[in-house]
């Protein structure tokens, strides 16, 4: 659960009194104009940034993150990336080649990440991500940079792949993709979006 959270920066109050329930499975996309606070609120649920006020209770949950940044370690291949989250052992081999073979970057596994092109590398950082297997995926423009097939295909991938109960969270531009993929929509720092209630009813 977030709780009347606020979050500032100086004298700028990025967030003030945001409230939002983290224990409904699904699919909640953040939407809003650039600077309104949302990459911020997604750093506080994952504990990576603390608020002033409010409180923030995840209740222990295992939390996985797709950053703007695809932060994969230039070195490591494709699958080394991937297996970098998950516990050592056979099974853990199997899963990240399932992964990055369900995202379409089976031949570019033992690629290093620093030979990788744009869209491959995101496509790493998201199999990485839905590997770790959270059950709150955080998802911060996750298809950014992607063409519209691959974002397709990707995007099946990972909100077919929650696990039961689990809670997404989408950061995304794009209304379309909001309505495609979420099941609720919140508009951060602006007019309610024309597209919201629909959804809502």
């Amino acid at each position: 659960m977030i709780e009347n959270v606020t979050k500032r920066y100086g004298q700028l109050t990025v967030l003030d009194g945001f409230s939002l329930p983290l224990d409904e499975s699904g699919t909640t996309a953040l939407m809003g104009p650039s600077g309104c606070g949302k990459t911020t609120l997604l750093r506080l649920i994952a504990g990576l940034e603390s608020p002033d006020a409010g409180k923030i209770n995840t209740g222990g949950r295992k939390i996985s993150m797709v950053f703007q940044e695809d932060r994969l370690i230039p070195a490591l291949s494709a699958l080394g990336n991937v297996m970098v989250a998950l516990p050592p052992g056979p099974g853990s081999k199997k899963l990240a080649m399932e992964t990055l073979a369900a995202c379409g970057i089976t031949s570019a596994a033992d690629k290093p990440a620093s030979e990788l092109s744009g869209g491959m590398r995101r496509r790493v950082a998201i199999a990485r991500a839905v590997a770790f297997g959270g059950d709150i995926l955080i998802l911060d423009e996750p298809f950014k940079g992607l063409d519209a097939e691959t974002k397709e295909i990707t995007a099946a991938f990972v909100f077919s792949h929650l696990k039961p109960g689990a809670t997404a969270i989408l950061v995304t531009h794009d209304q379309a993709e909001a309505a495609r993929w979420a099941t609720r929509v919140i508009s951060l720092g602006g007019p309610p979006l024309s597209f919201i209630k629909k959804i809502q009813e």
